[in-house]
């Protein structure tokens, strides 16, 4: 088996042992809040990077089992089409579904019917779009019209919150940046497999870019912004505020009675940053 091969079959498994181990962290961190809904950040991240690891099992797959015949598109193969389907469900139907969840609940905060409307919507369209699609190509195509505008539109409100500095509970300048060069990495992922000398080319090296990319994420929902420590104590204001009312606050931003005690514990303040209504 050829070098580039076996790097291959290395970066994805690598790629999946990593991006299990950030989701379970995310996963630890939701269940550790003291609210919990299936909208919140952590949750919705680490679902899909649970999902685009089944997709990179799925790859390691298709990597071996076509291994003379990296494209797809060329195959006879009456199984080809099926499997490509497969994948395609799974990354990038699935694996962006939460993520278009994520800009439902920052764009459409309040409108429950609406993000509900356009969630199923697009699963539907997206799933009759894989299903009838007759050739690679026309995968390719999809894939571009189903994940593209939801990674844009991710660039471009992670970059806005950063400016508003909105959402200090979370790393907003991380997670556009992740954002941005993942998607780099999808625009030139097509190269690699026309350079080197095994049947998938330097595939490998897109594996491990794109794998960067993706921790950059993961960090950045992992990671408070740098604005965290000067935004925390207005939250806490505004969080006890609104549980009693009773709370005498000063010019000077200082919270009396029983603020002190609740300040010295990090995992009230840890669970108050990670809760998302």
């Amino acid at each position: 088996m050829e070098t580039n091969l076996i790097l291959l079959f290395i970066s994805a498994a690598v790629k999946t042992v990593i991006l299990i181990s950030i989701a379970t962290f995310l996963i630890n961190k939701w269940f550790n809040q003291k609210l919990r809904y299936a909208t919140d950040f952590p949750f919705l991240n680490a679902l899909g990077f649970y999902i685009f690891s089944l997709g990179k099992l799925l790859d390691i797959y298709l990597y071996y089992h076509f291994i003379d015949t990296p494209n797809l598109a060329t195959l006879d193969d009456p199984n080809a089409l099926l499997l490509g389907k497969i994948r395609f469900v799974l990354s990038p139907i699935l694996v962006v579904l939460p993520y278009f969840i994520l800009m439902l609940v920052i764009w459409l905060e309040n409108k429950k019917k609406m993000q509900k409307i356009l969630g199923i919507g697009w699963i539907v369209l997206s799933l009759v779009a894989v299903l009838l699609a007759k050739d690679y190509t026309q995968f390719l195509f999809f894939n571009m019209i189903i994940a593209l505008p939801v990674i844009v539109l991710s660039i471009v409100s992670f970059a806005i919150i950063h400016h508003q500095q909105k959402l200090p509970q979370i790393n907003s300048l991380l997670i556009t940046i992740g954002w941005s060069s993942y998607l780099i990495t999808q625009i030139v992922r097509p190269f690699w497999i026309s350079l080197g000398s095994s049947s998938w080319g330097l595939t490998w090296v897109g594996e491990f870019l794109e794998l960067i990319s993706m921790v950059i994420i993961g960090i950045g929902f992992i990671r408070p912004a740098s604005y965290f420590d000067k935004n925390i104590n207005e939250i806490i204001k505004q969080k006890l505020l609104e549980d009693d009312g009773s709370f005498e606050i000063e010019e000077c931003n200082e919270i009396y009675n029983n603020v002190h005690e609740i300040e010295e514990n990090p995992k009230w303040k840890y669970d108050l940053e990670c809760y998302i209504p």
